[in-house]
């Protein structure tokens, strides 16, 4: 990769921006290896809680010549946080584009550039464009994430393959590898921080659809990506487990975003019906399955309540 290629080519000056929570540190190397030269700003927001047995410094990016910008949080604020400290960073260096990254995902060789190179073309075309992101294959199942766009009722998955090159329309994408101008942005406003974790990105995703902003996956830009602690064969679906604490933001967000009219009818219906196999699936497939119950019923409570933030 051409360090700054799109920069000449494309006139972008993009911010990437990492949130981390005790990362493994190989795989941490391999995503800032991956984006050596492809990106203009560098932001680390680190939410490892400041209690002394930090995993790292300053010191380590030094010694693998990482040149970043280095911010910890001190403590965990959660993903949507971290990732507005460094939305900030970004407008505050003048950056045009963020591009947010989980620590265990990697971008493919000129990922960004083709991400960037489709964003300009959609927008030629007249396409309110509110983020584009790469297809991703899920390291775990070695299998191309399907698309997503909500119907009446049920869930419209439309599958992404290495052979499609067009632009492929989604209600939402994931976080990591999505590419959003700052003038988007400033105008749909920033994640919502209160939510911790999970549902950020589609919440913030639906908000953006609700003024009429439009999001693609884009096929040529491919990323690598891990999701959930595990996931089990349900018939022919393969479905993502998380840890119990997980299982509880998951819910409570989910209770929390039906009542929210921005979110519009089909996303709201959709996940209505879904909660109350959510609350039995999580608690089943739980080690501690009577704790499980409790607290995602909980996590209703809480979520209808408002009650949100960190939960513990």
């Amino acid at each position: 990769m051409k360090p700054n290629h799109f920069i000449s080519t494309l006139d972008s000056k993009v911010a990437a921006v990492i949130v981390l929570y005790f990362p493994d540190e190989a795989l941490l190397d391999r995503l800032l290896n991956s984006l050596r030269g492809a990106v203009s700003e560098l932001f680390i927001i680190d939410n490892t809680p400041n209690d002394k047995l930090t995993w790292v410094s300053i010191d380590w990016f030094v010694s693998k010549n990482h040149h970043v910008v280095y911010h910890p949080l001190g403590d965990n604020y959660g993903i949507a946080k971290a990732q507005n400290v460094g939305i900030e960073l970004a407008i505050n260096n003048n950056c045009d584009h963020v591009i947010l990254f989980d620590q265990d995902s990697a971008a493919s060789q000129d990922m960004i550039v083709e991400l960037l190179s489709e964003e300009r073309a959609l927008l030629v075309n007249g396409v309110k464009v509110g983020s584009v992101g790469p297809a991703f294959i899920d390291e775990k199942t070695g299998e191309y994430a399907k698309v997503i766009r909500y119907g009446n009722i049920f869930v419209n998955r439309i599958s992404v393959s290495s052979n499609d090159v067009k632009p492929i329309q989604a209600d939402y994408l994931i976080a990591s590898g999505s590419l959003i101008r700052i003038a988007v942005l400033q105008e749909v406003g920033l994640m919502r921080d209160d939510l911790f974790i999970d549902w950020v990105d589609i919440e913030w995703a639906l908000r953006a659809g609700n003024l009429g902003y439009l999001h693609f996956v884009i096929p040529k830009a491919v990323m690598l990506h891990s999701i959930g602690d595990d996931c089990v064969d349900i018939g022919v679906r393969k479905v993502n487990l998380h840890s119990d604490i997980r299982n509880y933001y998951i819910v409570r967000n989910a209770c929390n975003l039906v009542l929210n009219s921005v979110m519009g009818r089909r996303f709201r219906t959709n996940i209505f019906l879904k909660i109350p196999t959510y609350v039995l699936f999580y608690s089943m497939t739980s080690k501690s399955r009577f704790a499980s119950l409790k607290l995602l019923l909980r996590a209703c409570v809480d979520g209808v309540s408002g009650r949100l933030g960190k939960a513990f």
